[in-house]
């Protein structure tokens, strides 16, 4: 009963000219879905075989070579700007306890850009000339 309380639904709703429209665009979208679940499966079954060339590796290892090392310390991009800023601070022998994240930057960056030796003066600038 409520199946063909919708079909008059749709009858009244669109007409009789938008029907047929409306069935191609449904089986178009069945059409893609089926496709892109055999090609979903495909791939799945090439991961699951160990044969999709996704899990390639970009150079086979040549006969009778070591295999390399892992890296003994983590990626940098694993680790936050905190974490960073705070482990710079540390090696440069900057104090982090009970300073904001500003301070220990600004005592980073002091550290980075040492004051000139006495004696230097700096240059003369346009605006210090007294001539017009």
């Amino acid at each position: 009963m409520a199946s063909i309380a919708a079909i008059l639904l749709v009858f009244f709703l669109w007409g009789p000219q938008k029907i047929p429209e409306m069935a191609r665009m449904l089986a178009q979208a069945r059409r893609e879905f089926d496709n892109a679940s055999r090609e979903f499966q495909k791939v799945s079954a090439e991961i699951q075989n160990g044969t999709s060339p996704f899990l390639a590796t970009s150079s086979p290892p040549s006969p009778g070579a070591a295999p390399s090392p892992a890296p003994a310390l983590p990626h940098p991009a694993a680790k936050t700007g905190d974490q960073l800023l705070i482990e710079a601070a540390r090696r440069l022998g900057i104090p982090t306890v009970g300073r904001t994240r500003e301070q220990i930057q600004q005592d980073i960056i002091a550290r980075a850009n040492p004051p000139p030796p006495p004696g230097d003066a700096p240059a003369p600038t346009k605006a210090d000339d007294p001539t017009p």
